[in-house]
């Protein structure tokens, strides 16, 4: 049985999705409505903590690029932060590490936004 769990935030006035376990086929739909809300609700600009990501499959990469692709039309732009050796390593082997600006945790993606 997959599982994760999304948690909402909003820290310097900037929402902070903090999104732990396993993004996959099962899960990526509650992704996608998540931060579908958010960018309705919030404007241009997201922060992903992604530390306690443990799996992310092609379907939760789908969603993410989809996200980050609709954040862009309106001159905004969703940060991952935090990402694990193996999420990572999905970002790099797919090439989709090129589309994304990624922090070391959700602090550095906070203070790039306020530059």
């Amino acid at each position: 049985m997959s599982k994760m769990e999304i948690i909402h935030g909003l820290i310097e006035d900037i929402p902070v999705l903090t999104v732990s376990g396993k993004i996959d086929a099962v899960t990526s739909k509650d992704l996608e409505n998540a931060l579908a809300g958010l960018i309705d609700k919030n404007g241009n600009f997201l922060v992903i903590d992604m530390e306690k990501v443990e799996y992310l499959s092609s379907s939760g990469l789908r969603v993410l690029m989809a996200s980050k692709n609709k954040l862009k039309k309106m001159q905004g732009d969703l940060l991952l932060a935090a990402l694990q050796p193996f999420v990572k390593e999905v970002f790099s082997l797919t090439g989709a590490i090129r589309f994304f600006s990624i922090y070391p945790n959700y602090n550095e993606a906070i203070k790039s936004l306020q530059r």
